[in-house]
């Protein structure tokens, strides 16, 4: 067996490890579901950004420190959240979103140049307002960085999120549908997978069923595993039951 199919069979193995057995597994959370899979890129605790603004022009951008908005826009007058910090502390990200630009340190990846992982109906090279997002939260492993990023939103809207991914100097927008840097697996080679989600039932059915959950690697194409999950009561897709798929 050559080296890839021989990691991507290791891989395979440690999918899930509760849901993959006969008996599906119940969930009151998709988080727990996806922590349960193991392998994350990302298994610990997130960092939250602020987001101070400028006044005149406004201009607002989520950071992890003044330094980092000063170092973007000049302005002399700010209106900033009072507990932020002019240099990150120890250990914490030095990481900005300005809607347009990722920035870690003084390195930049555009939004534009992402390679987007959504299907087409969620492409978009549009840039994200600021003030549109309401708590952002970002994850550090090595030289990889992931960014959620949670809209102004009700109903069903909370159920997307937008996912930057740093990884080997590409940066990736993944699915929104139920999307998390938590979800985000290592795969062989330093390559990564992530969820693909797409509701089960029929377009126009409401409520949903259920939800498949496909593990695509990086290249947008290699599926290595699928999971369903089969709401406990319809239309509620925080309690359900998770069993591995074909």
């Amino acid at each position: 067996m050559s080296p890839l199919p021989r990691a991507l069979a290791v891989l395979l193995s440690v999918c899930l490890p509760a849901a993959a057995q006969a008996e599906p597994v119940f969930f009151t959370n998709v988080g727990d579901f996806y922590r349960s899979l193991g392998g994350a890129m990302f298994p610990e605790s997130g960092t939250s950004l602020a987001m101070p603004c400028t006044e005149s022009p406004r201009h607002c951008i989520w950071v992890t420190s003044m330094h980092q908005a000063l170092r973007r826009y000049d302005p002399p007058l700010w209106t900033t959240p009072g507990d932020l910090p002019m240099t990150p502390p120890k250990g914490v990200l030095d990481v900005a979103f300005d809607g347009q630009t990722l920035m870690v340190g003084t390195r930049r990846w555009p939004l534009s140049r992402a390679v987007n992982l959504a299907s087409p109906p969620w492409r978009s090279e549009t840039p994200i307002d600021p003030e549109n997002l309401t708590a952002v939260t970002a994850w550090q492993r090595g030289t990889s960085v992931c960014l959620d990023m949670h809209y102004s939103s009700s109903g069903t809207a909370v159920r997307y999120t937008a996912v930057l991914l740093l990884h080997g100097e590409r940066l990736y927008t993944l699915p929104p549908l139920f999307a998390t840097c938590a979800a985000v697996r290592e795969a062989p080679h330093d390559g990564f997978s992530y969820p693909s989600n797409t509701y089960l039932g029929a377009e126009q059915e409401h409520p949903r069923t259920g939800l498949q959950v496909d593990y695509v690697l990086s290249d947008g194409k290699t599926r290595i595993a699928r999971y369903v999950l089969r709401f406990a009561d319809q239309g509620n897709p925080y309690r359900f039951e998770a069993t591995r798929g074909e």
